[in-house]
């Protein structure tokens, strides 16, 4: 106990610089005695006793806390900050009573007890049973009490799949062509391609684009333009100016490789077109449009064969009337695309009146 004061009062000298302290304790003995009935207090000075005994620094070097080396090389006593959390004193206890500290409700209620109820109805009656069957409700419009119901007893139409099956295009308004050219999001010094549009947030791309105009709307732009589809009022509008609508054929993969091609590591070959999209292909051609597309083996070979046949009822006619002459046989070679298309023109004109007789 002695102790314990005075490195007290040595602690609180240091740190308030004080040379003394008035830290007298009186420790009063009493003694009784049976015999006489005095009381003699004997008090002892404890600040005798700290003058005597010299008290080294060592002695003062009692915790980290009250002694430390400073970064300039001194060393003294720790004054702790009353803004450091570390060596701040609170009169909190220290689990404090707060709202963070209490449990949650709910945490110890006593939840009730599952009990099963056997496998027809568990305690609900039937009714609530029959309310949550798999097999269908009990009031829906199609029951016919058990009967094969009418949706099912009549055949499926085929055109009804057939027509779900077609591409659905993503349709694009002339219109709004315009008003994105206008606003700078499309510019039209280059060709402008379904990536363009959907770059653009123009349209949304998934099968192709059909270009569409109402009412002859103007369009002043000359543009270059791809597309899957266009209708003829679209067509004109953009040919008056001096521009042109170019249809590719492109697979759903294909269309995918053309919008993102970010998302392959190898662009996937361009597909093929079958008779029916070829039939479409050459009907756009037909309207005014430029048709790109990689034609099939079948359709170059019968080509080959209608430009032979052609050309040999050409040549016969020519014989038959005295017209063929030997001269200028290398004009054919140059001429030989041109004559290609005409030939093909020809028949295709051909085959439209016969179809149109019949």
């Amino acid at each position: 106990m002695l102790k314990n004061g005075k490195l007290a009062s040595c602690v609180i000298r240091q740190i308030f610089s004080v040379k003394l302290i008035p830290t007298c304790r009186y420790i009063s003995i009493e003694k009784n005695d049976k015999k006489n009935d005095k009381k003699n207090d004997k008090k002892i000075d404890i600040n005798d006793q700290n003058n005597k005994s010299n008290i080294n620094l060592n002695d003062l070097k009692i915790g980290k806390h009250f002694r430390e080396m400073f970064h300039d090389g001194e060393e003294r006593n720790f004054e702790s900050h009353p803004f450091n959390r570390r060596f701040a004193y609170s009169k909190k206890s220290l689990f404090p009573i707060e709202p963070r500290n209490l449990r949650t409700l709910g945490l110890n209620r006593q939840r009730k007890k599952k009990r099963g109820r056997g496998d027809k109805c568990p305690g609900k009656g039937i009714r609530d049973k029959h309310k949550h069957r798999k097999s269908g409700k009990p009031n829906s419009r199609t029951f016919e009490s058990g009967r094969t119901p009418l949706y099912r007893r009549l055949p499926k139409w085929p055109e009804a799949w057939l027509s779900r099956q077609k591409k659905q295009y993503e349709f694009l308004n002339l219109s709004k062509l315009r008003y994105f050219i206008e606003k700078g999001r499309l510019d039209t010094r280059f060709p402008i391609t379904q990536r363009h549009l959907y770059d653009s947030k123009c349209v949304r791309v998934k099968n192709g684009v059909k270009l569409f105009n109402i009412n002859d709307y103007p369009f002043p732009y000359k543009i270059n333009i791809e597309v899957a589809n266009a209708d003829q009022s679209s067509i004109d509008t953009i040919k008056k100016v001096g521009g042109s609508i170019t249809i590719i054929y492109m697979e759903r993969v294909n269309l995918r490789a053309h919008i993102k091609p970010y998302k392959f590591e190898i662009l996937p070959k361009t597909a093929r077109p079958n008779l029916d999209a070829i039939h479409f292909l050459e009907k756009m051609r037909s309207r005014g449009c430029i048709v790109k597309y990689i034609k099939p083996l079948w359709l170059i070979e019968e080509e080959k064969r209608i430009i032979n046949e052609l050309t040999e009822i050409e040549e016969c006619s020519k014989l038959s009337n005295n017209e063929y002459s030997f001269e200028n046989k290398d004009s054919g070679k140059e001429d030989e695309q041109e004559r290609r298309e005409r030939l093909l023109q020809k028949y295709r004109l051909q085959n439209t009146k016969m179809s149109e007789d019949n």
